[in-house]
Order: structure tokens, then C-alpha cells, then sequence
């Protein structure tokens, strides 16, 4: 296992990437890598010129922008914009169904399922809604319950699900990668989340999974009236790929190692122009 512990998103997601590029394998894999980050939702100068040069690193080699990763998991813009009120069906009515047009739309129906799903009776629930809702009683009372929050895979009515049986459990890939969320209260009540990922791509997704990640958990402390607390990311497989999937013999990959390696150093780089 790989713990490291990290101010902010990016600083996380570089260290992570150091990690694996010191991993000396030819894929660039690690197992068990835990990043915790104290600060999710801060952006400071360095962190968002570094965010820049990844952004139009993947949208030159025709991956997703990174504000596009971030939706699949909370449409943070959405929720500044209208609040919590109406924020899933906007969600499913505007930027769903952009998303359905990309060709790996599939892996991006976490936020999907965390507004809405069906329950076993067949009617629809609303998982992070009533998540939210269980919170805020809970707070409301004498003793808030610390443990009873999680966001995950077996019971809907209990946790916000993100593995779905139903619509998973065939798929030898192409499932979520993201399998489980689970909020905590910490000691003095901020809001805490813990990820866990099955599988990470640490350049085409891994930052926008971090981002998505901070807004979902400030979305729940906002609700909730509390202070932010650490986010942590387990993944249990994380690889520095070194192509998109290719969907035919003719396509070329999309970056090399030496790609890779220079845009981390990029990256590191712009970080360090800004705090000077």
C-alpha cells in the first residue's frame, strides 16, 4: 500500500503520479494507492495553471476535458447556479444527456446514479437526496450517529449506490470504476468522504475524479451546514495508461511514455512558477 497524504487535489494526484512513475513497470501500475487530501476543495494559482496544461493535454488527444470528468460524478457549476433545489433534473435533463453522446458514456453514470434509481419495488428513489435528509435529522438531534452514511453498493434505502447489480453484474468491463462512497462525521462534525475505486486511470480520469469528489463532499456539507472535512481516494489499481482504448487496428495511441513524463514535469513546473 501507498498512502500519501496531500493539501489539495492536485497535489494529491502529482504525488500519486510521481509514485507510479517511479513504479519502474512497463504499464506504470500500482495496487492500494490512498490519497488523503486535507484541503479538497481548494484551487490555488499553481493547482489551476497545473489543471490548464492536463486540460488541453487530453482535449488535443480527443479525451474528455476535465470539467467533463467532473460532472459524471456532481455538476458542481449546476448547483452554484440553481442550488439544491431542481439540481437532479436539471442534471438529468441537460448534462446527461450530453454526456450519452460520447462513446464511453457508460462509465460515466455516477452522478446518474446517485440522483436517482429504481428501488426494488420498481418505483424510483432519490439516494443522495435521502442521504442528505437522514444527515441533517441526525445532526438535528442530541448525538449525531458519526457512521451511518454510506454511499455504496447494497442497499439503496441506506446508502447512495454506485455498483448496480442490475445493471453491472454482467459486464466483464466497462463497469464503474468508482464502486463506493461512504460519508463520516469527524469529531468536530466537518464532512468527511472516503472513495473507493476498483480501477484508475491516473491521466485520462484521476483528477476529474478528485474534483468531482470535493464537490460532491461540499455539496453535502453545504446541505448540511458543516465544515469540510478531508476527502480521502483509495484505488485499488492505479496505472499512468499510456493510451485510450482503441476501437479499431488503425488508430494510433493517443501519448507515449515520454508524453506522460513530460507532462507531469510540465505540471510540477507551473505549480512551482506560481509559488515563487
Amino acid at each position: 500500500m501507498k498512502a500519501i497524504e496531500a493539501q489539495t487535489c492536485v497535489d494529491a494526484w502529482l504525488q500519486a503520479c510521481d509514485y507510479l512513475l517511479a513504479c519502474n513497470q512497463d504499464d506504470w501500475r500500482a495496487y492500494n494507492v490512498v490519497l488523503e487530501i486535507a484541503h479538497p476543495i481548494a484551487l490555488p494559482p499553481g493547482d489551476r495553471a497545473a489543471v490548464a496544461i492536463l486540460d488541453r493535454f487530453l482535449i488535443e488527444r480527443g479525451g474528455l476535458p476535465i470539467n467533463s470528468v467532473v460532472n459524471t460524478i456532481f455538476p458542481a457549476q449546476l448547483y452554484r447556479r440553481h442550488g439544491a433545489a431542481g439540481l437532479s433534473e436539471r442534471y438529468l435533463t441537460e448534462i446527461f444527456p450530453t454526456l450519452k453522446r460520447h462513446p464511453d458514456w457508460h462509465w460515466g453514470t455516477y452522478a446518474q446514479r446517485l440522483f436517482e434509481r429504481v428501488g426494488s419495488d420498481g418505483k424510483p428513489i432519490r439516494p443522495l437526496e435521502t442521504l442528505v435528509t437522514k444527515l441533517q435529522t441526525s445532526l438535528a438531534s442530541a448525538s449525531a450517529n458519526r457512521a451511518a452514511y454510506e454511499l455504496g453498493t447494497v442497499e439503496p434505502f441506506l446508502d447512495l449506490p454506485i455498483y448496480d447489480p442490475g445493471r453491472d453484474r454482467n459486464r466483464p468491463i466497462g463497469g464503474p470504476c468508482l464502486t463506493h462512497l461512504s460519508v463520516k462525521l469527524a469529531p468536530d462534525q466537518r464532512i468527511m468522504l472516503t472513495a473507493f475505486y476498483r480501477s484508475h486511470f491516473y491521466v485520462q480520469r484521476a483528477l476529474g475524479n478528485l474534483f468531482g469528489l470535493a464537490h460532491l463532499q461540499h455539496f453535502i456539507a453545504q446541505e448540511t451546514r458543516r465544515e469540510l472535512g478531508p476527502l480521502v481516494c483509495h484505488s485499488s489499481m492505479a496505472q499512468l495508461e499510456l493510451k485510450t482504448r482503441r476501437r479499431n487496428a488503425a488508430e494510433h495511441e493517443k501519448w507515449g511514455k515520454h508524453a506522460i513524463c513530460e507532462l507531469i514535469a510540465r505540471c510540477h513546473a507551473a505549480r512551482k512558477q506560481q509559488a515563487a
